[in-house]
């Protein structure tokens, strides 16, 4: 009898420990390598905008150009939808050494910016 409890109280506690184990804990990401700034040239960041933007499904099919700039990258182009204009800036901002992102992305068939318009008020007091 007492066997039969040593061993009952074995399997219980082994199975806890097994039980007791996270399957859904992930191992935790290694940060990349920080990037000396000092030494990346423009050149290498326009390169690393436009490989990111290759790499981006609904961007790499887009007219997007890159310039870089003292680690500002200016982009010019056009794309089809307003929400890839958005999605370009936030793929440049995540390249290392990128300080700036000056977007002018034109968005196909949307109506241009109108900066100088002013409304006409009619004077309806004669």
């Amino acid at each position: 009898m007492k066997r039969l409890l040593i061993t009952l109280l074995i399997l219980i506690l082994a199975s806890s420990v097994v039980w007791a184990q996270n399957k859904n804990a992930k191992p935790a990401k290694a940060k990349p390598a920080a990037v000396d700034c000092s030494t990346t040239t423009d050149a290498q960041i326009t390169e690393k905008v436009k490989a990111k933007f290759a790499a981006t499904a609904s961007l790499k099919d887009q007219t997007i150009d890159v310039a870089t700039s003292g680690g500002v990258v200016t982009l010019t182009g056009s794309v089809k939808k307003g929400n890839h204009k958005g999605l370009a800036t936030l793929q440049a901002k995540r390249v290392p050494c990128v300080k700036k992102v000056d977007n002018q992305i034109t968005v196909e068939g949307a109506a241009p910016k109108n900066t100088n318009s002013k409304k006409k008020t009619t004077n309806k007091n004669m």
